[in-house]
């Protein structure tokens, strides 16, 4: 009877200790990514250093864990072009002020705009040959319209000259970050508040074009220690959208400070002497995602260790939900090692559903694929939608499968090896 009791004491301890250290796992992750999420670094984008701020955070996180530097080097430094709006944005029409980032968006390739225009609406018929003309209006037109014409409408934005064109938004702002710039102002608002007897519309906005934004990347190393001059590599984005004037800016929360986190999570569980693995493991926070994938195409360009070294590199973002399993992205083109990842989730039911998909020129795995590297991208499923808005906060983001998928990407990085 004591024995039993001493034996069922100490299976009670060791599930007590295993749920304190998954609790202390996601609560370390919620702390990193309400820190880069938070006003101290503007959206992790190009107004008040917020980008720098945030790649200096991961340094100090990288050593304090145990990475070490790739030839010394913690950063990789690389430019490209960013259009940017450093001081504050506003729009006014007839009888209303608009709130920025939640009523309306000054578009990111917008040039400045400042000054008070006539409003003219426009349909599909007569939105091209109103834009190929000079006047100086502002010209109406609905979501619908503009998908239906983008390619012909974006293409006379290079060359108009004067007026703005506003589009009606049904459902959802969403901002990006430019790298070229419109001849004319185009604002996105919300089409239930934009009022069809609106006779005016005032827009003030700076914007200031940089061709070349100084950028890097921050990369740490953990030494394999059979085959350490081989890699995995573990890949997330950790720089946003930054911030639309000097007081709206963009948290990222999902998108990509998860990501962030759990790459973080994945070095701290792979430093621990006891996890070493064969494999050298190469963990790199890519700078200029939202800019068209800078950082992990300038570093396939200017690698600091071989491409054909990696075995295997795991590109993560959007991980903070998980109600509905995850998404692979290049599932299709390396089957195998699908194959692996969804065993190991049968096995374990760490998720509800290991989706797949083919190439997609969607996040940071792409160019390491596109020049042979065995790559995958996964991202949660289901739960909150918010993204490239300003709702994309910590405190909304539930993090529902944060350990499982902790888990699981920790399972498949030994499985690999």
């Amino acid at each position: 009877m004591l024995r039993i009791s001493f034996f069922a004491s100490l299976i009670f301890i060791y599930v007590l200790l295993c749920t304190h250290l998954v609790f202390a796992q996601q609560d370390d992750a919620r702390k990193v990514i309400t820190e880069l999420s938070s006003e101290k670094y503007f959206g992790r984008g190009y107004l008040k250093h917020g980008d720098k701020k945030a790649a200096h955070f991961l340094q100090k996180r990288f050593s304090k864990l145990g990475l070490k530097p790739v030839d010394d080097k913690w950063f990789q430094h690389f430019t490209h072009p960013v259009n940017r709006f450093p001081k504050n944005v506003s729009l006014t029409t007839d009888t209303k002020t608009w709130i920025p980032g939640k009523e309306f968006l000054i578009h990111h390739q917008s040039p400045s705009a400042n000054g008070t225009w006539p409003v003219a609406w426009a349909d599909s018929a007569e939105i091209i040959s109103s834009l190929n003309n000079d006047f100086d209006s502002c010209y109406v037109i609905t979501r619908q319209v503009f998908s239906k014409l983008q390619k012909e409408i974006t293409s006379l934005l290079f060359k108009r000259k004067k007026g703005v064109l506003v589009i009606l938004e049904p459902h959802k702002l969403t901002w990006s970050v430019g790298t070229s710039v419109f001849n004319i102002p185009v604002i996105e608002v919300y089409d239930s508040l934009f009022s069809r007897q609106t006779k005016s519309i005032t827009v003030h906005a700076d914007a200031e074009f940089n061709a070349q934004y100084n950028s890097k990347n921050v990369i740490g190393i953990i030494t394999g220690n059979k085959i350490p001059d081989s890699l995995i590599v573990i890949t997330a984005h950790y720089d946003h959208l930054g911030g639309m004037g000097n007081k709206t800016f963009f948290p990222g929360a999902n998108d990509n400070a998860s990501g962030v986190a759990m790459l973080l999570s994945l070095a701290e569980y792979f430093t621990k002497q006891e996890n070493r693995q064969p494999y050298s493991i190469l963990f790199i926070a890519f700078a200029g995602e939202e800019a068209g994938l800078q950082g992990s195409k300038y570093y396939t360009e200017h690698p600091l260790l071989p491409l054909s070294k990696i075995r295997f590199l795991i590109n993560l973002d959007l991980l903070g939900t998980g109600d509905e399993g995850i998404m692979v992205v290049n599932a299709t083109e390396f089957e195998r090692d699908f194959s692996i990842l969804q065993s190991i989730n049968d096995t374990a039911k760490y998720v509800s559903n290991v989706g797949k998909r083919g190439k997609a020129k969607n996040s940071d795995h792409y160019y390491f694929s596109e020049k042979g590297v065995p790559a995958f991208f996964i991202y949660t499923l289901g739960g909150v939608t918010w993204y490239h808005d300003v709702m994309d906060k910590s405190e909304t983001l539930p993090l529902t499968k944060y350990n499982n998928v902790f888990q699981l990407l920790k399972s498949f990085i030994i499985a690999l090896q």
